[in-house]
C-alpha cells in the first residue's frame, strides 16, 4: 500500500487490527470527529493531526494510526527509501516497536 500511495497526501488507517485504509487529506475532518467519540480520542486526533502537518516536508514517510476495538492505539510513521539518516533511523525503530507489540 505504501508503495501505492508514496505521492499522495494523507495517512493509512489499520482498523480493528486488520482491515489497512488510506485516508486522504479531504477526509480528514471526519476521522478526527469519529475519533473524538472514543476513549483516548481527542489524544488520538491532536496526535494525529500534529503528525499530519509535519508530513508533506518527510517524503514518502506516512503517518499510520492503528486503531484497536478496546480503544487502544499506535500512531508511528512508516516509509520507502528517503535521503534522511535520521528519518530512517525513527521508522526503523517504530517498526520494531510495531511488530514487537504483537
Amino acid at each position: 500500500m505504501l508503495k501505492r500511495v508514496h505521492t499522495l497526501e494523507g495517512l493509512i488507517l489499520v482498523a480493528d487490527g486488520a482491515t489497512v485504509t488510506f485516508v486522504s487529506i479531504s477526509q480528514l475532518s471526519s476521522l478526527l470527529q469519529r475519533l473524538r467519540t472514543h476513549p483516548k480520542g481527542e489524544l488520538v486526533a491532536e496526535m494525529l493531526y500534529n503528525s499530519l502537518e509535519d508530513a508533506p516536508s518527510q517524503g514518502t514517510i506516512k503517518p499510520v494510526l492503528v486503531l484497536q476495538d478496546n480503544g487502544e492505539f499506535w500512531l508511528g510513521l512508516v516509509g520507502l527509501g528517503d535521503s534522511s539518516l535520521a528519518n530512517i533511523a525513527r521508522v526503523d525503530h517504530l517498526n520494531r516497536c510495531f511488530y514487537q507489540s504483537d
